[in-house]
């Protein structure tokens, strides 16, 4: 089979490699659509020995001897965080990032930019017919900015702005609108992104002809937003954030930025602001946003912009590092 292996810092080598070997409780699939996630890029860029390529869906071809309930020919989709159940962090509710066994099964994770993946049984999903794989590809970035808005701790009719549209600011600002946020404002510069946001948000800032602080203050009677999700993860969508939020608003980081980023410590205590990060998504999380894509509750057909070869897997994720395009997924 063919899979596409990280050889060192941006690049991406697709080689003939054997398939993978199933133990008792899992299965192999055949994947039909993978997309590139931010962590992906990360990985990409930082030429991590970690597995890449996790966002997919695909068909059954073989079952271990222990797994029950599936067979071949199901059609899934896979939650491909697991979590150990019984480490301090799991015990007290935390995202799955937290635990202590995430990072020890993100060094095994089999990498499903490939013909072929596998995976254990009780982390599928199966779709329905009427759920196409392209759209079934994007149930797991939806999970993410899906447990930033209930992390946020948002309420019907709060104001919230999105600082940067890549998929998942696109899919958190989907999420905002139809949990209740009374306006939703974004900011971008590609005006590809600016353009897939347009009829999701209501007002899309284009940061490279209009300050967006200033804007959005003006649009907030210079109170600023109640709720700020930094999507970008770059030092100045963070700084940007510290001074659109309101006093005692809330700021969720869900871009990862890799830089030291100078913050005013006195603004965060003076201006009774709350800060939160995370990694992955808690337990309820990847089956609501299964339920959110397969009941139709947001559009993610505009968000696929290209479909691309495994072949291409290098171009693709150059594509992706230069912000060119919405989702961008792999067709094995």
């Amino acid at each position: 089979m063919k899979a596409a292996i990280l050889e060192g810092k941006r690049k991406l080598v697709v080689k003939e490699v054997p398939e993978p070997v199933l133990g008792r409780d899992e299965v192999m699939i055949e994947v039909h659509y993978c997309g590139i996630c931010g962590s992906d890029l990360h990985i990409y860029t930082e030429g991590a020995l970690i597995g890449l390529g996790h966002e997919f869906s695909g068909d059954i071809v073989e079952v271990g001897s222990d797994v029950k309930g599936w067979k071949i020919g199901d059609r899934v989709v896979v939650d491909p965080h697991r979590t150990c159940g019984d480490c301090f962090w799991c015990r007290r509710g935390y995202e799955s990032g937290a635990c202590e066994q995430f990072y020890v099964d993100l060094l095994q994770r089999q990498s499903a930019f490939a013909t072929y993946t596998k995976t254990k049984y009780d982390q599928l999903y199966k779709l329905p017919d009427d759920l196409s794989y392209e759209h079934a590809a994007l149930i797991e970035p939806t999970t993410c900015p899906l447990h930033a808005i209930r992390t946020s701790g948002m309420q019907i009719g709060d104001i919230v702005a999105v600082l940067g549209l890549g998929p998942i600011g696109q899919l958190v600002t989907r999420l905002a609108k139809i949990s209740g946020a009374r306006s939703v404002y974004a900011t971008e510069a590609s005006q590809l992104r600016i353009k897939l946001a347009t009829n999701a948000a209501d007002e899309v800032i284009n940061i490279t002809e209009t300050n967006p602080i200033d804007r959005i203050l003006e649009l907030t009677n210079g109170m600023g937003a109640d709720i700020i999700f930094e999507c970008a993860g770059s030092i100045s969508a963070t700084q940007q954030a510290m001074a659109l939020v309101r006093k005692g608003g809330t700021i969720v980081f869900v871009g990862i930025c890799m830089d030291a980023i100078e913050v005013p410590f006195n603004m965060i205590v003076l201006r009774r602001l709350t800060l939160k990060g995370f990694v992955g998504w808690s337990a309820g999380d990847f089956a609501s946003a299964f339920s959110v894509i397969k009941d139709r509750r947001i559009d993610v057909a505009p968000l696929i912009t290209n479909i691309m070869s495994l072949d291409d897997i290098s171009e693709a994720f150059e594509k992706a590092l230069r912000g060119e395009e919405g989702v961008i997924l792999i067709e094995p």
